[in-house]
Parts: structure tokens; sequence; C-alpha cells
């Protein structure tokens, strides 16, 4: 093996998941990101045994191997050498199983994502800059601003005022770059957009100077600080490079396509796109700012409740496009404030989680994901521990998120950068000490309640097994040990076809992110209870019924996929809460042909939801055509 770490890491993950099964490879701030020929060709436990990766997971047609941020940029540095995968193409991503405004988004965020390190780097050059012009600060030195060297001033604001200075040359560079056009013809466009021959759009902005009108109609200023305009400038101008030497003679394709895409980009972007989208996005920061700001914190909470759930679509990388333009626009980033409480909240819950485990395999695991989302990588501990665990520590989780979020905002905390995660994050506010106290505070009181809340309501109580006749006190260690080894039987819910829950379209259940089970493909509408138990729970959009047995097994029936989006009645129930069931018994009906009109798949998932601490093993006895009442898996209990 080489002595180079990450030469091995990469070698281990290209060979255990075969070099000819991976089409393209790319990656994000943490995550390694693979399009694989065959997903079930490839084992996850192995992969997960990998040095630093910190957990694996599938979805958007993507494998994707959470390495964390620094990591998986060597690791893929490695692999760009030692073989020839193409990094993924925007063709490719298109084929995804993705829906249009995920794919729109991902790419979005693949433009912004190189220029987090900048920006990020920037804001703590603010940030120290903020504490060492302090008059206090100097003052306990015997100092003050005054005597600070001009040169000494000059070299810190060439740190601090560079990036967002040229911020819309790196935009449209990396719009460029991701929509597959010549990066640096993009880097020359946004420089255009901030030429000092235009008047600056702060300038303007102030009244300390006009633009220049056009026909007395339109007005041309430098556009420091669009974020819109620089994005798209970059993908119209790389759609139209492309477009142009598909058709450009090759003798003159070299000068001639630049020529035109920068000539005609400079006209678009100034006499036309540039005026209409600017006053959208002032409108949209204007919107944005109101929003966080909403009374008694209202907004903060919406905003720290939504983040998490943003992280488990993918929508999340969407924030960063309306940070970017905060930060452009202001100097300031509440958003990501009100955002950052997610990871001290999910830090807390999976913590507890852990340490309550009695699987040692998952205590380990869940230790490592709370020091991961510590340090920034968020999905071992969301996938990998809480996700898996329940409806309750993900609501737990949510409402901590939600309540620091509400106290930052009601306080009128903010961040001037980006792209620092909890431990690291009150980095973003040495700027101002009340600041960052605040926020240091908060930020802990959010974790202490995760972990508090969970410990006490979040951990299902074990419910021992006793007979009518028998206390638990007169039954001895053996004997209790023989009665727990009783392996336990999961029957089908419907006459249909059953499937691996690894095949079941859903990357929530076919990861077993809510735990281990099946799905059925029904033939029929009816729906039949798979155990003898007391109903828990019944969705409000009736999509979904949860049992509890009395070995406390956490039964959940989840009919269709998506389902909870229809607000007809497709669904008849024939039971409610507290009601004792028993296998076989009918508990409800689904309108298939409606679901299926509705673009909606009529898979049912049952699963086990607390199979982490209650079930060592999951055996599938049967899969194919099966009848209502039939044996379908055996669970052997801890």
């Amino acid at each position: 093996m080489s002595n180079n770490k990450y030469e091995n890491i990469a070698h281990s993950i290209v060979n255990e998941i075969g070099e000819d099964n991976i089409e393209s490879v790319t990656h994000c701030a943490t995550r390694l990101r693979l399009s694989v020929k065959d997903r079930k060709s490839i084992n996850d436990e192995v992969i997960e045994e990998i040095e630093e990766v910190k957990g694996v997971f599938y979805t958007g047609g993507q494998y994707q191997i959470i390495l964390g941020t620094g990591i998986v940029n060597n690791v893929y540095e490695e692999i760009s050498k030692a073989n020839h995968f193409e990094e993924t193409s925007k063709d490719e991503m298109k084929n995804e199983k993705q829906g249009s405004i995920q794919r729109a988004i991902r790419l979005l965020a693949d433009v912004f994502i190189p220029i987090i390190p900048v920006l990020g780097a920037t804001g703590l050059f603010l940030g120290l800059k903020g504490v060492v012009f302090n008059e206090s600060v100097l003052g306990f030195f015997g100092a003050s601003p005054e005597m600070i060297p001009n040169y000494i001033q000059t070299l810190i604001t060439v740190l601090t005022d560079t990036a967002f200075a040229f911020l819309p040359a790196f935009i449209a560079w990396s719009a460029f770059r991701t929509f597959g056009g010549t990066p640096i013809i993009g880097f020359l466009i946004g420089l255009m957009l901030v030429s000092p021959a235009l008047p600056n759009a702060y300038d303007v902005a102030s009244g300390d100077t006009d633009p220049i009108m056009v026909g007395g109609l339109i007005p041309i200023v430098g556009y420091q600080g669009s974020i819109l305009t620089a994005l798209f400038s970059g993908i119209i101008g790389a759609k139209l490079e492309k477009r142009l030497r598909k058709i450009m003679p090759n003798a003159l394709d070299l000068i001639f396509t630049p020529f035109f895409v920068i000539l005609l980009m400079m006209i678009f972007s100034l006499f036309i796109m540039g005026p209409i989208v600017h006053g959208i996005e002032s409108l949209g920061i204007t919107v944005v700012k109101s929003f966080i700001h909403l009374p008694f914190g209202f907004g903060g909470l919406l905003i720290g409740f939504l983040y998490p759930l943003a992280v488990m679509t993918g929508l999340h990388h969407m924030f960063i496009i309306v940070e970017t333009s905060l930060l452009a626009s202001t100097g300031f980033n509440p958003l990501i404030t009100l955002a950052a409480m997610y990871g001290f909240s999910n830090a807390g819950v999976c913590l507890a989680l852990s340490l309550r485990s009695k699987k040692a395999s998952f205590k380990t695991a869940g230790i490592s994901a709370t020091i991961t989302q510590l340090l920034g990588v968020s999905e071992p501990a969301l996938f990998g521990v809480v996700l898996r665990s329940g409806i309750r520590p993900l609501s737990i989780m949510l409402l901590c998120s939600a309540l620091g979020g509400g106290v930052l905002a009601l306080l009128n905390i903010q961040a001037n950068s980006y792209g620092l995660a909890v431990i690291l994050s009150p980095l973003m506010y040495i700027y101002d000490f009340s600041q960052l106290l605040t926020y240091v505070i908060v930020g802990i009181a959010t974790f202490v309640l995760g972990f508090i809340i969970t410990n006490v309501f979040g951990v299902s109580k074990v419910t021992n097994v006793v007979t009518e006749s028998t206390n638990q006190s007169e039954l001895d260690d053996e004997e209790l040990e023989t009665k727990n080894k009783i392996p336990e039987m999961l029957n089908s819910v419907t006459q249909g076809k059953i499937i691996s829950l690894a095949d079941v379209n859903d990357p929530v259940f076919s990861q077993r992110m809510m735990g281990e089970g099946f799905g059925t493909i029904p033939e029929i509408d009816e729906i039949y209870s798979p155990i003898k138990g007391r109903v828990t729970l019944i969705s409000d959009s009736k999509h979904a019924i949860g049992f509890e047995t009395e070995e406390g097994l956490e039964i959940l029936v989840h009919m269709g996929i998506d389902t909870v989006e229809i607000k007809e009645d497709v669904f008849e129930l024939n039971v409610k809460e507290g009601q004792v069931v028993k296998p076989g018994q009918l508990i409800a009906k689904m309108d298939r042909n409606r679901i299926k009109e509705l673009n909606k798949e009529t898979t049912i998932i049952t699963v086990v939801t607390n199979s982490v601490d209650k079930v060592n093993h999951l055996k599938l006895l049967k899969q194919g055509l099966v009848y209502n009442n039939e044996r379908i898996a055996e669970l052997n209990l801890k």
C-alpha cells in the first residue's frame, strides 16, 4: 500500500465498488458522488469500514460517500489521478432519478460550492479586522485606530474587500464551468460586470454618483453584489458558447467563438438582463430580510424547522444562493445563523440516542456521527442515527432547531460569512463580542435541550414479555433470554408482490433510514394488519398507520409513495388509535386506481421503526406473489 493516506482511501473505494461499475465521479463539499451502473452490487458495510468514510447513501441516481470537508477533495484528486472516470456531466444529471426542481437546485449549488471557501475566509478576515481595529482591544494595549499605519490598513482592506468586489467574476466563472462553457470566458464576462469604467453600484445606490443613461431610458451601472446577474450571465453565456462551437468552422472557432460570446453577453447583460434581474434580486432580498425579522422570532422559528427537512431532500443548496446574495448586498448573513441551529440540535439528539442504545455497534457509530456533526458533516448523524430511530427523535430535533432559530431571530443575531458549521461557526461572529456570546449560548442551549428531551421522551421504552400468570421478577435470566430469542413474525398486508426494502422507490425507506422491513406492490385495495398489537399512530392524511406489539416493536404500514401530498380521500380507515388488532384484520382500503391517476406509486411499505434497538436480524421468508396474512418476515429480537 502507498504511504499516501488519501491514495489508499481512493484505491479502496474504487476497488470495493468496482472500476467497471463506476460511470462518473464528482464531489461536493463533504461527499464523493459516484454514478454507478449497479447499485445493488455495492456492499455498504464494507465501504463504511474504509478509513475516513463516515457513511454512505444512495439518492438522486448517485452513490454518495460521506468523507467530510477537506478529505473529499484529496480523495477525489487521487481517484482522478489513478483512473479515467469523467466528472458527472450535466447531460447525465438529466437522466438521474430526480425531480426537475432538485436537479436545478443541485446545478445551481454546483456553481456556488466552489466559492464557499473564498467567502468563508473573507468572513474570517472581516471578523479579525473587527477585533484588531476595535478601540477597546487597541486601548488594552495602549493604542488607537489612528496609530495603525496606512499600509497595514490598505493590506487588510485588500484581504477583506477583494472577494466581494469581484464576486460576479467568480460566479460567472463557476457558472461557465458548471454548464460546460470555457471558464476563463466566464471570468472575463464577470469582470466586465464590475469594470471600474462603470459607475459603482453601491455609489449609485447611496446617491454619490449617477448611472449612465442610454437613450434616457436604460441605466448602465456596475453590478457589484448582484448575484443573479452574474449567475444568469454565466449560464446563458455557457449555453451560447456551446451552441456557437457547433456551427463555427474549426478554423475560426478559437478566436471568433469567444469574440461573439463576450460581445453578445456584454450587450445582453448590461443593456437588457442586468437592469431587470437586479431589480428582481433587490426585491427578493428585501422579502427574505422581512421574513427573517418577522415579529416574535417567528421567521427564525420557521427557518430552523424547515432547514433540516431541506437537508433531507437536498433542497438546502438553495440556501447557499440566498446567503451569497445577502452577504454581497448587506455584508451580513442572518440566514445561516438560523439554519445553523440544526447542527447543534442534530448533534444533541444523536448523542442521546447513541448513549441510550444497547447495541454496541450502534453506540459506537452514533458517537462517531455526533463528533462528525460537530465538525460540520451532518449526514451520518441525520441519516444513520436520527432518522433510523423513528419519528420521535426526528420531531425533537426539528423542534429544538426551530426554537434555537426563533431565539436568534428575536435577538437579531447574524453572521458575516458562511461555510463554517457547529463548533467552528462561532468564528463567523467574532466581529462583535455580544453577537459571539449570544450565538454560543443559544447554540449550546439548543444542543443540551435536544440531548435532554431525547433522553426523556425520544427513546422507546422497552416492554418486557410477560404472561398473565408470570411477573417479570419471576423469570430467571435463562428463561428471559430464551423468551427474548423467540422470533417474531410479520405477515403480509395485502395480496400482491413482495419486494425487498432496497427495491422500494423511496430513499428514506430503501436505505433503511426508517428501519428494517419489506415492500408490497398491491393487487387489491384492501390492507390488513401484519401483527397483533395496538394502533398508536394514524397520520393526518391517513396514508400511514403505526402499531406497537407486546414485545415493544413499533411497526409502520405506509400506504403508497409520496401519497402524503394527495389532498383527496383515497384512503378509507377501518381502525382508530388505541384499538387492538390481530394479524390479518382489515385496517384500511386504498383507491389504487386514483392514486395511479395522480402519478403516485401504490407500493405499501411495512417497517419496524425501532429495529435498531429491538431487532438483531430481519429475514425475508418470501418474495413474489403472496396473499393476505401469509408469513413474510422473521424477526430475531435482541
